[in-house]
C-alpha cells in the first residue's frame, strides 16, 4: 500500500547545456520551491544525455534535490525516472524513483509547463 506524503510545486530558476562528442545533449535545470514533509527545497533535474530530437518525445532524468525540514535538519533526494513530452504543448510529464537520504524511497509524479515555469506534483512513499 502506498501512502502520499504530498505535494510539491518547485519554479524553474536556469538552465545549463552541454553536449558530449557524440552529439547528444544533457539539460540541467534548477528548481526551487517547496514540498510538503521536506520544506523548502531546492534542486537539479538533469536530462539526458540524450540526442535532440528525443527532446521532443521524452526519455531519462536524473534528481539531485535538497530539503530543508522544519526540526533544522536537511535531507537529500537522489531520483531516476523518465520524462515525457506532451504531443504540441510545451508540457513535460515526470516519474521517478527518489531515495531520501533517510532511509526513505519516494515515487513523484509530475507537470512542468513553460508557460507557468512551475513542476507541480505528488510525492508518495514506497513501501
Amino acid at each position: 500500500m502506498s501512502e502520499e506524503v504530498g505535494t510539491f510545486s518547485l519554479k524553474f530558476s536556469g538552465n545549463t547545456y552541454s553536449s558530449d562528442e557524440s552529439g547528444n545533449v544533457t539539460v540541467q535545470q534548477n528548481w526551487e520551491g517547496a514540498a510538503d514533509s521536506y520544506g523548502t527545497v531546492f534542486g537539479t533535474l538533469i536530462f539526458g544525455p540524450m540526442s535532440a530530437s528525443e527532446m521532443n518525445e521524452g526519455g531519462p532524468i536524473k534528481w539531485v534535490g535538497q530539503g530543508f525540514l522544519e526540526d533544522g535538519t536537511v535531507v537529500v533526494g537522489l531520483g531516476e525516472g523518465t520524462f515525457e513530452s506532451v504531443p504540441g504543448q510545451h508540457i513535460a510529464r515526470t516519474s521517478m524513483l527518489i531515495d531520501v537520504s533517510d532511509g526513505t524511497k519516494i515515487r513523484s509524479e509530475g507537470e512542468m509547463a513553460l508557460e507557468t515555469l512551475i513542476w507541480t506534483g505528488t510525492n508518495t512513499l514506497v513501501t
